[in-house]
């Protein structure tokens, strides 16, 4: 089933893209930028004659070709070629880094289509498409022993209104997301952790199986060059606290507590409409606030949009150390959505209900109406930060791959901090840290493997609760976790991701079942076409 609505979407996406190709060919030719960034696009402008140099007679490009292109108007993929990547959470083809080569050599599997990929990247369409297949086995503890197959498919469209002739300095990004396989909570969320031990299982949400759903649709647009607008639906796992490297779980570590803050779950469902200012003062640093909708789920529009608000602010500073290339964010957000009150959860409840309270407090929707008590506002700031401390990269080439989003050779650390009143957040306070070395063969230049850990202390009153619901059986404790993968590139499009886990004190593992900690092993097939 998902082979063909794979295809369908392939195929209404080349003609939609075909249009633009017509009608943006004659954006393409030489002539004068007609807007306030007018000198920053002439520059582009010589790159991309430079690049258009590097085609061969038949229109195909060749490898380094894939740079700024010759544009009318000013277009974002020439200007800040980064923010694709950033935005598919994934390699683009037609951006600097794709290879079109043999196929062992080659970023994307399906190639360049007779040059007819190329030919609509550099008329501002980028199709991109990604899946990755996972076998999740659940060797000791947690709430169930056993295995699970969870398979992923993700459709990214980019539309570069500079490329495609029709206004200068927007970008429309369209995301279509599925997920297959073992979909049933009781056969994938096993581990029984508080937050997911696979970042899969999230996309398009946390119980959306056997069904295309769109998670983004939302249009960026400069309005000067240092401020700009994001308008629409956006999938805030993949856009919101990202570090430097190692922010996909297609390629890196699958455990959510190393790829987002684990405290975003409890203000955001997986994607959410949302409107964002962003402005870069000075080039170090970009500062950004925004209203984004708590309700908003990828199989609705706009059900009770804004009737509550999440009000998300964050500022980045990207800096150098030696010459090695870092950056920290810091992030707060604020809600009006109420939040149940961890320090007395409930009123008088029904007879043998307790069970039932401590399911919810778990996460687990109750059978049966209970008194539940709120309270109206709650918050939550966070901040992470990202450090190479040996590159591998010519120092001639660092810039250009940071600044079109490659990930550098070399060996780097990140971590995340997260902090949370404990009334309203059932993870009050949290902490990780993980290193990832990457190419540091030249045999092998594709590989990376990477090891963190964490922590994630729990709220006091949640624990109380739960002591008291359970009389005294149940003694939750903080939870605390390990991951360590490799990811083996067999080319650079296909890639074979083994990793272990190991979770102490999962949460409600711990709860349920008493148990003390799970050891988890995956094995992903992550494939770029």
């Amino acid at each position: 089933m998902i082979e063909r609505k794979s295809a369908i979407l392939l195929w209404a996406a080349l003609a939609f893209a075909a249009l633009f190709v017509s009608h943006g060919a004659s954006a393409q030719s030489p002539s004068k930028p007609t807007t306030a960034t007018a000198e920053k696009a002439t520059e582009s402008d010589t790159q991309g004659k430079q690049a258009a140099d590097q085609t061969n007679s038949s229109g195909a490009a060749t490898t380094g070709s894939f740079g700024p292109v010759e544009t009318k108007k000013v277009s974002l993929a020439n200007m800040a070629p980064y923010l694709l990547p950033y935005f598919n959470n994934a390699p683009v083809f037609g951006l600097p880094g794709t290879e079109v080569g043999d196929f062992r050599h080659r970023t994307q599997l399906s190639g360049d289509w007779g040059g007819l990929r190329t030919d609509l990247a550099r008329h501002g369409f980028f199709f991109d498409l990604y899946s990755m297949s996972a076998y999740q086995g659940v060797a000791s503890g947690g709430l169930k022993t056993g295995g699970a197959f969870i398979q992923n498919t993700q459709l990214s469209m980019n539309l570069d209104t500079g490329r495609a002739g029709l206004w200068s300095g927007g970008v429309f990004h369209v995301t279509l997301e599925s997920r297959e396989g073992s979909f049933a909570p009781q056969n994938t969320f096993t581990v029984g952790a508080i937050v997911p031990q696979y970042t899969g299982l999230t996309f398009p949400g946390p119980f959306f199986v056997h069904n295309v759903l769109p998670t983004e649709y939302f249009l960026v647009q400069a309005l000067t060059p240092k401020f700009s607008i994001v308008l629409g639906k956006l999938n805030v796992l993949n856009l919101a606290d990202p570090t430097m490297f190692g922010n996909s779980y297609k390629y890196y570590f699958a455990n959510l507590n190393f790829n987002k803050n684990p405290m975003a779950l409890n203000f955001y469902n997986t994607t959410s409409l949302a409107a964002v200012g962003v402005w870069t003062p000075v080039k170090p640093l970009t500062l950004a606030v925004g209203v984004f909708d708590p309700n908003s789920q990828a199989n609705n529009l706009a059900q009770n949009a804004f009737d509550r608000v999440n009000i998300y602010g964050f500022a980045i500073y990207s800096y150098e150390i030696g010459g090695l290339p870092g950056r920290v964010w810091a992030q707060y957000n604020w809600t009006n959505k109420p939040k149940i009150d961890l320090e007395a959860p409930f009123g008088q409840l029904p007879s043998g209900a307790n069970a039932e309270a401590a399911g919810l407090l778990l996460g687990v929707a109750p059978s049966q109406a209970l008194p539940t008590n709120f309270r109206s506002t709650s918050w939550v700031t966070i901040g992470n930060f990202s450090q190479y401390l040996f590159v591998k990269d010519p120092s001639g080439v660092v810039d250009g791959k940071l600044g079109s989003g490659q990930p550098l050779r070399g060996i780097g650390v990140f971590g995340r901090i997260g902090y949370a009143p404990e009334e309203t957040n059932p993870i009050t306070r949290d902490a990780s840290v993980a290193l990832i070395a990457n190419g540091l063969s030249n045999a092998r230049p594709d590989d990376s493997f990477g090891f963190g850990a964490y922590h994630n202390g729990i709220s006091q009153p949640l624990k109380n609760e739960i002591a008291q619901l359970t009389g005294a059986t149940a003694a939750p404790k903080n939870e605390n976790g390990l991951e360590v993968f490799y990811d083996f590139a067999i080319t650079p499009a296909i890639r074979v991701i083994p990793s272990y886990q190991h979770i102490w004190n999962p949460l409600t593992a711990a709860v349920v079942k008493k148990e003390s900690g799970a050891d988890v092993f995956l094995v992903r097939l992550s494939l770029t076409w």
